[in-house]
């Protein structure tokens, strides 16, 4: 099975934008109430992060059929549903991603950050569609962490991926 980069946050923190940027093509999809899955994306809806009884099924999809997940955060509302810690269970490479941040203060962008470190990402970026930014290191890093996983002993291994 080819694995995916699973895509998480919020309703409107931007995934279907960032998927789009990972596909390489825009999605004519509307809003879903259901996994979305595309060739290197799988899209988990807003409301599984917000019911913490769904978080289980997300670790679930992930240690299936993911290679790598961004953990997203709105740079518009800073708000976040994801439980303390919450990225350290999953056993692939996970990336906190903070959008829409072209017209966030040093004091917003900061607090977002913080948010995404409280949820387990040993590794954040914020990023805006808007300017540009951060777009080429988010691509970057897909590149470099979606094709490797982690063995059973924790050491790191290639498998295939749909990147």
């Amino acid at each position: 099975m080819e694995r995916r980069v699973m895509v998480v946050g919020l309703d409107g923190a931007g995934k279907s934008t960032v998927a789009d940027l990972i596909e390489g093509e825009p999605s004519d999809h509307r809003h879903r109430e259901d996994l979305y899955y595309r060739s290197r994306v799988l899209e988990v809806p807003g409301r599984y992060i917000e019911n913490h009884w769904m978080h289980n099924t997300i670790l679930m999809l992930a240690q299936n059929q993911a290679a790598a997940a961004l953990f997203l955060i709105d740079g518009d509302t800073l708000e976040s549903f994801y439980s303390s810690g919450y990225a350290r269970a999953f056993t692939i490479p996970c990336l906190g991603v903070l959008t829409k941040c072209a017209h966030l203060t040093p004091e917003e962008r900061a607090r977002g950050m913080e948010r995404l470190v409280d949820a387990g990402c040993s590794e954040s970026l914020a990023v805006s569609t808007e300017t540009g930014q951060g777009v080429r290191e988010l691509l970057a890093w897909i590149d470099g962490h979606a094709m490797t996983r982690m063995d059973a002993s924790g050491h790191r291994k290639e498998e295939p991926c749909a990147m």
